[in-house]
């Protein structure tokens, strides 16, 4: 990336703003040394202290917000685990999915299983073979839609955990497609401290609209 991230809202509380493909959060281990940090890049930037209120994976696009203090950092977190954000995401799928699909089935989580919804609308079916889906998650596991997908025989395209080996390297190759097809759209969050919602939103990056537009083009063998 270069450039500065594009903040979507800001005020004294909190901040929203667009999370490029390929930052973490913050530092883990196993990752490595050299990817870039969403918390000391957004730090830098404002020139302040942010606390991280929820995540999302490296390779996920899309809309993400930080509280500006400890105290917003643990209201916003008790929002959070009363169920009281909404998402949506977009992620291409293998596979024509022809109608509204429902998973209902616990993600993996350390050595438990943590019980998790997501709703699927299909928008737009590609080569008779892959199908642009619209997430809704009504819960908030690590990987949940990425898991789901692949639980509903529709793997992910680009997912290197949860997608399939040549589907990867077939978008690789012919679009170009360096990471997984997921970006967090829209989120819709009660304020911290005021009697209203906050809703964000953040348009599908510009190397996903590409590869889009190139399916809608291709006139080859898909895989």
């Amino acid at each position: 990336m270069s450039g500065p991230l594009s903040i979507l809202y800001q005020d004294e509380h909190l901040v929203g703003l667009e999370k490029p493909a390929g930052f973490v959060v913050h530092r883990m281990p196993g990752l490595p040394r050299d990817a870039p940090l969403l918390l000391q890049t957004l730090r830098d930037q404002l020139g302040q202290r942010v606390y991280p209120v929820h995540r999302l994976d490296r390779q996920t696009s899309g809309v993400m917000v930080f509280a500006l203090s400890s105290e917003v950092a643990s209201k916003m977190s008790e929002h959070v685990r009363a169920g009281l954000w909404k998402k949506r995401y977009l992620a291409l799928c293998r596979g024509p999915m022809k109608e509204f699909k429902v998973a209902e089935r616990a993600v993996p989580d350390g050595d438990a299983r943590r019980e998790a919804r997501t709703d699927f609308e299909p928008l737009e079916t590609f080569c008779g073979r892959y199908t642009l889906t619209r997430a809704l998650p009504h819960t908030g596991r690590r990987h949940q839609i990425r898991y789901h997908l692949k639980h509903l025989r529709h793997p992910l395209v680009g997912d290197a955990n949860y997608g399939v080996g040549v589907i990867n390297r077939f978008f690789r190759g012919t679009f170009a497609l360096q990471r997984h097809f997921l970006h967090a759209e829209w989120l819709r969050l009660p304020h911290p401290f005021e009697c209203r919602d906050l809703e964000l939103s953040a348009a599908l990056p510009e190397e996903l609209m590409e590869v889009l537009a190139a399916l809608r083009e291709y006139k080859e063998e898909v895989p």
